[in-house]
């Protein structure tokens, strides 16, 4: 799940978000919550355009939520709080559920299923009212280097609601956030599995590892750990790695994972033919910070780690970071969030 990240431009109208009081003194508060744009003052506010009273959410900031310095620490005990009683949190309202945004970093989500979180008249509906599932998996270190596959199994229908496959399991603890894919008071089963023979096909556990969770009468966004183990499930049927996604194409540029990271990452790309190849990075800036190739490869797969330092080798803080890949006159870029 990847976040297009930007920068925001403020009208003047967004500067109220929190009191009457000095302009300057205020402004930077609209940008220290996800979306916090698209709900602008009336964020905070009884009043659309800002000052004055504050609505529930509001309130909670200014009260709990403020640091030494009187910025907004967005984190998740603020994130998971239902602050205007509509049956749905902040966090969810904002498209951060979890509350694993941090200030200066891609607005998360969809910005048009962006709700109030200070009003119980503005609700999320349709898919926006969907609760969504974090995943934070653990301990995998047996299967390094492994496929691996998550499924989010709807047990009413046996449909596959959510999917993510991972080519090759870089580090053993990372998280995955489905956003939207649960409905209210439906069932789960959250079925994964490690190809831990690498013949590209599910086999009954202890061949490859398998597991299953059960999610039951869902109500609410869900964070769920997974540490491993060998209390294997079999999932049943056959299941078959699809060659195509990891066969070389023309010139792939594939997203890093994790994303966000701290403090390494892995970008892989895939060459059909052999040539000179430079994949640098840059910060929201423009500005090159690294290089981590420049010379000839052979066609095919290749991976390359990055653990955020800089040419000097010095270590970059928080923030936004652009990867480009070149060769000749093709060039590919994605960005990638790290976050400390």
């Amino acid at each position: 799940m990847n976040i297009l990240l930007h920068k925001l431009m403020l009208p003047v109208s967004l500067v109220l978000l929190f009191g009457t009081t000095s302009l300057e003194a205020r402004s930077f508060r609209v940008n220290q919550l996800p979306n916090g744009s698209s709900v602008g003052c009336g964020g905070c506010h009884v009043s659309p355009s800002g000052g004055g009273a504050r609505n529930a959410f509001g309130s909670l900031v200014q009260s709990s939520f403020l640091t030494g310095g009187g910025d907004v620490n967005w984190v998740a005990n603020l994130a998971t709080v239902d602050s205007d009683g509509d049956g749905f949190t902040n966090g969810h309202e904002l498209e951060d559920p979890f509350g694993l945004w941090s200030t200066d970093s891609a607005n998360p989500g969809n910005s048009a299923f962006v709700t109030n979180p200070g009003s119980s008249s503005d609700v999320p509906s349709g898919e926006a009212a969907k609760f969504s599932l974090h995943m934070n998996i653990t301990g995998m270190s047996p299967h390094t280097g492994q496929y691996f596959e998550i499924s989010v199994v709807d047990v009413a229908t046996d449909s596959v609601v959510a999917n993510e496959e991972i080519a090759s399991i870089v580090d053993p603890d990372f998280e995955y956030v489905f956003m939207h894919a649960l409905d209210a008071g439906a069932s789960y089963n959250i079925d994964m599995w490690a190809d831990l023979n690498t013949n590209g096909s599910y086999d009954a556990p202890p061949t490859d590892h398998s597991w299953r969770i059960e999610l039951n009468n869902v109500s609410d966004n869900t964070a769920q750990n997974f540490q491993h183990n060998t209390d294997f499930t079999d999932l049943g049927g056959t299941v078959s790695i699809d060659s195509e996604t990891f066969q070389p194409q023309d010139f792939v540029l594939y997203e890093n994972y994790p994303n966000p990271f701290n403090p390494e990452t892995s970008i892989r790309f895939e060459l059909a033919s052999a040539g000179h190849v430079n994949l640098d990075i840059f910060n929201i800036r423009g500005e090159q910070v690294a290089q981590l190739i420049s010379s000839e490869l052979n066609a095919g797969a290749h991976q390359v780690q990055w653990s955020a330092k800089d040419l000097a080798g010095n270590d970059l803080p928080t923030g936004i970071y652009i990867y480009t890949l070149r060769r000749g006159a093709q060039s590919q870029s994605k960005r990638m969030m790290l976050l400390k």
